[in-house]
């Protein structure tokens, strides 16, 4: 009982917290003129402040804080250093717009920084494709890679209003869910943070008057964040006990509640190698460009896909619980298979009309190759 008081207690002081500073921050920004002005890729018309991740930052700065008298926990101070890393380089990158080598250095110092500690690196995949304990330059070696590849997943959702807060919202909740379950109550008071955090910063993203943009300040500091969560997560123990599923079926779980940011990413690197240009030139080849073209507003498009996101979440979670581990990655490979499969033959940008061209002449020189 003392818990449930304790987490109500953190969830409305960090809501109201970010609810707080939000106007102020959006106050400040026009002040100073430092806004988002539409560009040729952008989703919107009008200039916006785009500095509502300095909300994030502060919460996350204050719940860390104060979880220091709760908690027995040693990451504390290199979380917040890691945070405070990707936080800067964020806001550099809206004030300046950093050059992409020089954003990529601050995401990678940030990351590297966060290798002291054995939380927040995979050390085991359970037995997972047959791997089980790995060793320590390719444990640093890969869970860098994984955060810089969520990092810049969430950073590249972040194309229209509430998308990037819904599916934050989403996965922290399902990672809240496994915390509270394994007893991780530390990692679960950060998730709780997560919430709280991007539900207050939601009413202001979809607010027409008080409109405000999380910018790379928000969604590199969130895409952080949960990635670490997530690395925490696969090193568990106990998972069956907790959660009724094997370790080795782990991996599975966190891919399927990661669902639209690690698809949206895939298919668009896939579009840009196919199309032979560099993987960070920027086009409107996104899930969330592909359902606005189709007249869906901000709103509707982001709850659509968040839905999307909970739902294969949600099935995976019992197919995991009910089938063997194959079976279990047969199906979540077939379902991204379908998704990006499905998500081409919806993309009516000029890019990906090219493409199929290209690809329906190939497919047809091969058939009469064939003959």
């Amino acid at each position: 009982m003392e818990n449930i008081y304790y987490f109500t207690l953190l969830f409305v002081s960090i809501f109201l917290v970010t609810y707080t500073l939000i106007p102020k921050i959006r106050n400040i920004s026009l002040r100073f003129n430092l806004t988002d002005t539409p560009g040729v890729r952008s989703s919107h018309s009008k200039t916006t402040p785009s500095f509502g991740g300095v909300a994030f930052y502060i919460s996350y700065i204050i719940a860390l804080f104060f979880l220091q008298f709760f908690f027995e926990n040693q990451v504390s101070l290199t979380l917040l250093v890691g945070i405070s890393v990707l936080f800067f380089t964020g806001l550099f990158d809206d004030i300046v717009n950093l050059r992409a080598k020089v954003k990529f250095l601050g995401q990678f110092l940030g990351v590297a920084l966060l290798m002291s500690q054995s939380d927040f690196r995979i050390i085991s995949m359970h037995g997972f494709l047959g791997i089980n304990e790995i060793p320590l330059i390719a444990s640093v070696a890969g869970s860098m890679f994984f955060l810089l590849a969520l990092i810049n997943a969430f950073n590249l959702l972040d194309g229209i209003d509430g998308l990037t807060s819904i599916t934050g919202i989403i996965v922290a909740s399902f990672y809240s869910y496994m915390f509270y379950q394994l007893g991780y109550f530390y990692y679960l008071s950060i998730s709780i943070t997560t919430i709280a955090t991007l539900l207050a910063f939601l009413r202001f993203n979809f607010s027409v008057k008080r409109k405000i943009f999380m910018g790379d300040t928000g969604s590199l500091t969130i895409g952080l964040v949960l990635g670490l969560l997530t690395l925490k997560l696969m090193t568990a123990d106990a998972v069956y006990a907790s959660l009724h599923f094997y370790p080795e079926q782990l991996p599975l779980v966190l891919l399927a509640v990661l669902f639209v940011p690690i698809l949206d990413t895939c298919r668009v690197m896939i579009i840009r190698l196919l199309r032979g240009v560099s993987m960070f030139s920027p086009d409107r080849n996104h899930i969330h460009h592909i359902i606005v073209d189709y007249g869906l507003s901000h709103r509707k498009a982001s709850s659509l896909i968040g839905l999307v996101n909970f739902c294969i979440g949600l099935f995976m979670f019992f197919v995991i619980i009910n089938y063997n581990t194959l079976q279990s990655t047969l199906l979540l490979i077939s379902i991204f298979a379908a998704g990006i499969l499905l998500l081409f033959l919806l993309n009516r940008n000029k890019s990906a009309l090219r493409l199929k061209v290209k690809l329906k002449a190939s497919m047809l020189r091969m058939f009469f190759f064939t003959w």
